[in-house]
């Protein structure tokens, strides 16, 4: 399998249940499933050597990631889930380690890729904190590369204002409709009528392009799929959710489709191509408990389809 150059920036943490520690944190979740569909991706984050860290570690290693350039804080990030009648409430403290991604450390790590241009992906909670939002900058500044941003936006997270600063020349922007909803009205743009037709078309998309520099913008619709923009507004690519025998919960269906996406990206295939795969992926983790799968053989054969790719393009 090619090893494609991956930078995943951004938080590692667990969801504090009352029976013990579960990894999560939307980076950390994609970097697993990168690791696990044969990448070697690059995680930039920062967890310490507790409880959680130790759990977080133990994740990456079923998932085949290394966290050699993980960077070390006093204690884990965590996000404390409050159990209800009728669900969870989760709270997202301040003050945690990914806050406090240190600039120099994460260059330092950067620098050390051959990659002339990797793919650098990234979010938005950890970008609340002015040092980790410095850390991001020069690591930017640092090397070459092509941007993903999925937003995954929480209340917890930077303010409106500090997110747009933070959007600019993205190659591909990665939103929920929900998502798209919220930044539309942020840059005071018309809202979209709903799920797109293949070959729509759409101002709004297209000027929301334009603001950001984003190349393609990726818009997931829950049960109805996906849809891929160009820069121009128009719709390239749609693709529809495959039927699930059984719906388990949709925690981390996001970070499922976009690891999918990148896999696929850094691989050279195409982004229009690989919106169903993508799309089929996120459907599948629905079907098991949490963001990530407790069997990695569940992976094989979306390993050795993006295995048939490459071959495929490969004279």
């Amino acid at each position: 399998m090619i090893q494609p150059s991956l930078i995943v920036f951004g938080e590692s943490l667990v969801d504090a249940f009352a029976d013990g520690p579960v990894p999560g944190g939307a980076p950390f979740n994609v970097a697993c499933h990168l690791a696990a569909l044969g990448s070697a991706p690059m995680m930039l984050t920062r967890l310490g050597d507790d409880e959680a860290g130790q759990a977080l570690r133990a994740a990456a290693a079923r998932s085949g990631l290394s966290l050699q350039h993980a960077q070390t804080d006093a204690q884990t990030a965590r996000v404390l889930v409050h159990e209800r009648d009728g669900g969870h409430a989760f709270e997202i403290p301040a003050d945690q380690a990914f806050d406090r991604i240190d600039a120099a450390q994460a260059v330092a790590a950067v620098q050390t890729l051959g990659a002339d241009t990797p793919w650098l992906y990234f979010g938005t909670l950890a970008l609340r904190s002015p040092a980790s939002r410095a850390a991001l900058a020069a690591v930017r500044r640092a090397t070459p590369h092509r941007a993903f941003v999925d937003l995954n936006w929480r209340e917890a997270g930077p303010s409106p204002e500090a997110i747009l600063e933070l959007l600019h020349d993205v190659h591909v922007l990665k939103l929920s409709d929900t998502e798209l909803a919220q930044l539309l009205d942020w840059l005071d743009l018309a809202p979209m009528p709903g799920v797109p037709a293949l070959d729509d078309a759409h101002a709004s998309m297209a000027a929301l392009c334009a603001r950001t520099g984003a190349r393609h913008v990726l818009v997931s619709h829950g049960a109805d799929g996906a849809a891929a923009w160009d820069a121009e507004g128009r719709c390239v690519a749609r693709a529809v959710a495959p039927p699930l025998p059984q719906l388990v919960d949709t925690v981390g269906a996001g970070d499922a489709f976009s690891a999918m996406m990148l896999a696929g990206l850094a691989l050279g295939h195409p982004l229009a191509c690989m919106v169903g795969q993508s799309v089929a992926f996120a459907s599948q983790s629905c079907g098991w408990r949490g963001a990530l799968p407790a069997d990695g053989a569940l992976y094989l054969p979306w390993r050795k389809a993006l295995e048939q790719a490459v071959a495929t393009t490969i004279p």
